[in-house]
């Protein structure tokens, strides 16, 4: 009767092991990106569409539609939207151009403008806003660019690192940003300078694919199949089974998250302890994206168009 039990405990804690989504939002596209600002979700797609959701009600409140594009046979078409940033009531998104490079649109004051087109010959992989009237880019050449909107000026352009653009973040004041490439090092930059500060390196030692910044905090996922945590005091990796596409980090940089393995698992840790915590499980693709709403809550999204809830104990 003894043993009985004990194995019924032991399944019941492998049961509790694992959690499901609590919740699931649809977009109208396969998401590309994905933001939390202001108490809203914001999710590009690739049917050059940008839904913006309610993060209480979960209800869709919005779309944000970019004209058609053309290719260069002459096929019209509804862009992919790459990237999407929400900043004091000013939404910015990069699309495709219909030719080799890429478009960027600021929808502020019920208008949407086009800032950037394709003959400014920039291949943007990710914007981010620094304030209202500042955006940061992230170029495939591993360049960072700052622009002033208002004056449509580009105001610095520095080289991140050698290789291919892997992902950037920005700490929380936006103050500093994280860049990860192909060689496996973050460089942290001051957003208003464009100076240099620190790469850090020996972590991560091939491409970097996603980067999340809290606090003094950054952890990195690559294709070395390794989770990276840098911290002012014993930065350490975590070693899994497959290649880490995406990585998130809670508000007090006390929990983070990571893809582990092919079969859109999601493993937590301690990030102090190293312990790993419970699973998630849901997604239909492989996630791109993993933000924690608080310290009970994370959503995430992949090339699909989903956006999962798991409720966290």
């Amino acid at each position: 009767m003894k043993r009985i039990s004990l194995i019924f405990l032991w399944c019941v804690q492998g049961f509790a092991a694992v959690i499901t989504p609590s919740a699931i939002l649809k977009t109208d596209g396969l998401i590309s990106d994905m933001v939390v600002r202001e108490g809203k979700i914001y999710a590009s797609t690739d049917a050059g569409v940008v839904n913006v959701f309610d993060l209480k009600t979960r209800r869709k409140l919005s779309s944000l539609s970019l004209p058609k594009v053309q290719s260069s046979s002459g096929k019209i078409f509804s862009p992919k939207v790459y990237s999407v940033d929400h900043f004091a009531g000013s939404t910015v998104m990069v699309t495709q151009s219909g030719e080799s490079f890429r478009n960027l649109y600021l929808w502020r004051d019920n208008a949407l403008v086009k800032v950037i087109g394709n003959e400014s010959g920039l291949l943007i992989k990710k914007v981010r806003f620094v304030d209202a009237n500042h955006l940061l880019f992230g170029l495939s050449g591993d360049t960072v660019v700052l622009m002033d909107v208002k004056m449509r000026k580009r105001l610095y352009e520095v080289q991140a690192g050698g290789g291919v653009f892997g992902d950037m973040a920005l700490s929380p004041k936006r103050t500093l940003v994280a860049i990860g490439d192909e060689s496996g090092e973050i460089v942290q930059i001051d957003t208003r300078s464009g100076k240099v500060l620190k790469t850090l390196s020996g972590i991560n030692l091939d491409a970097i694919n996603r980067i999340a910044y809290q606090n003094d905090t950054i952890i990195s996922g690559g294709h070395d199949r390794r989770v990276g945590v840098y911290k002012p005091h014993g930065s350490y990796f975590i070693e899994t089974n497959f290649f880490v596409y995406a990585v998130g980090l809670s508000p007090s940089s006390s929990l983070g998250v990571y893809t582990d393995g092919d079969e859109n698992e999601l493993q937590l840790f301690e990030i102090e302890t190293q312990k790993k915590r419970e699973r998630l499980k849901g997604g239909e693709s492989l996630y791109d994206t993993l933000i924690f709403l608080d310290e009970h809550t994370l959503i995430g999204s992949g090339e699909e168009n989903k956006i999962y809830y798991w409720r966290i104990p």
